[in-house]
């Protein structure tokens, strides 16, 4: 089958693999993730990449594939922490959403009115939903407004929040705060600064990226709360199929998988908000 395949530099080129064991589903659509762009150059040779997938199952239904699984009854689970239990890392989408097929450990359906490209925002949106429950409503900023960042920001204002939005590229900036801000969420590289200068004594910074160095004297000094979160549950994909169809998203740049390397040079760009890859 077709696939995108890190080669012995570590490099995607789409070509033939063998399907991987187990029960299969076809993919319909696989969104390229800022995580999957930082493994290129270092994750394994043969390694397949993908997770924010769209498939259709052997019975005809559409899903979106869960994406890492918890036990869900050990003391890290039980106190929310999910993305830390001693399963989480196991693979569950195999060998990769970037596929003509794959085996897969779970999945929600989808509504008709979602349609493959923007099903495979289920599995994002799912991860930002589980970062926002960690935030205290208010006035928040979201530093780096790319895709992610927009993710945050319509899933905040819904809920009610005064939302502001900076970002490097300025044709991605929102609205900067007119004042100190109850809340950071960082979901881009960097952003610490630019955190550390907009939150008030005693706000919370959320790191949904690699902040950069966040200087424990300022914590400490101002009182502020810091927390981190990683990916979602399948709860979270069950509340972001629920809610997707009532949010106002960026479109997607739709490509066939052999154009690969268009599209992954499209999202380093920053030209475009989101890049979906179809078999």
């Amino acid at each position: 089958m077709r696939a995108a395949v890190l080669d012995a530099d570590r490099l995607p080129r789409v070509g033939e693999i063998d399907p991987p064991p187990g029960t299969l589903v076809d993919v319909l659509a696989c969104g390229l993730c800022g995580s999957d762009v930082e493994k290129i150059g270092h994750a394994a040779p043969g390694t397949v990449l993908g997770h924010e997938v769209v498939a259709r199952t052997a019975d005809g239904k559409r899903v979106a594939l869960i994406h890492h699984r918890s036990c869900g009854t050990c003391k890290r689970c039980l106190a929310g922490h999910e993305s830390t239990c001693e399963r989480f890392p196991g693979a569950t989408i195999v060998p990769g959403g970037f596929a003509a097929q794959v085996s897969a450990d779970g999945w929600v359906e989808l509504p008709e009115e979602v349609d493959d490209a923007r099903g495979t925002y289920v599995e994002p949106l799912a991860c930002v939903l589980r970062g926002a429950e960690r935030i205290p409503r208010g006035r928040i900023l979201v530093v780096g407004n790319g895709f992610i960042g927009r993710l945050f920001g319509a899933v905040l204002e819904r809920r009610g929040d005064t939302v502001f939005a900076v970002d490097r590229n300025p044709h991605r900036a929102g609205t900067p705060p007119d004042g100190p801000v109850e809340a950071v969420v960082i979901s881009a590289t960097g952003g610490a600064e630019t955190a550390l200068e907009a939150v008030e004594p005693g706000g919370t910074v959320l790191l949904f990226a690699d902040a950069g160095e966040l200087p424990a004297a300022a914590v400490y000094r101002r009182e502020l709360t810091v927390v981190g979160s990683r990916s979602a549950t399948p709860s979270h994909m069950e509340q972001a199929v629920a809610l997707l169809p009532e949010l106002e998203l960026p479109a997607a740049t739709i490509l066939p998988l052999e154009r690969f390397d268009d599209g992954l040079a499209l999202f380093r760009s920053g030209s475009v908000f989101k890049v979906v890859f179809v078999p």
